[in-house]
């Protein structure tokens, strides 16, 4: 008859964070071979100082839902109003993005797409946006709640570890 001893690593049930983590890596890893379509006087100055992920995120929240505050897109972003200044200066000096004073309240700042790079904007949304967007419409409502709350849970725990 067989010993009840200590089970193996390898008859241990597969964990759900390391599959979690494992989809994690996939989805990143994916992302970030996606080229980011940018004109040639873009690619010469990201070239020259590439974009932060930071960047890119700003950027493709700019696409998603322009116009928007620069205080706007600091909440979105979960960064500080200067850290969200300075993310749209960079855009800014790629020629990327523009500032505009937003013609009902003087105060805001408003950003949108540079109208020279509206075949980016629309190329950021086809190569990040839609995918997800479909993979999104493929769930049910509550699923898509437990995956951002899951996702959610997450970022707060690592933040707490720092």
């Amino acid at each position: 008859m067989p010993s009840a001893g200590p089970a193996t690593q390898a008859d241990a049930a597969p964990s759900p964070a390391v599959d979690l983590l494992t989809a994690l890596r996939a989805v990143i890893k994916a992302f970030e071979h996606l080229p980011i379509p940018v004109d040639e006087q873009a690619q010469e100055a990201w070239r020259q100082a590439p974009p932060a992920p930071r960047h890119v995120a700003a950027l493709m929240r700019v696409v998603a839902e322009e116009p928007l505050s620069v205080t706007r897109l600091a909440e979105r972003l979960g960064v500080s109003l200067a850290t969200a200044s300075q993310l749209v200066t960079d855009l800014e000096a790629h020629g990327l993005v523009e500032r505009a004073e937003d013609a009902a309240d003087r105060r805001r700042t408003l950003v949108r797409v540079a109208e020279s790079q509206r075949a980016v904007a629309n190329a950021l949304l086809d190569t990040r946006l839609r995918p997800m967007q479909r993979a999104l419409d493929r769930m049910r409502p509550t699923e898509h709640r437990a995956l951002l709350r899951g996702l959610e849970l997450i970022a707060e725990e690592l933040d707490t570890n720092d």
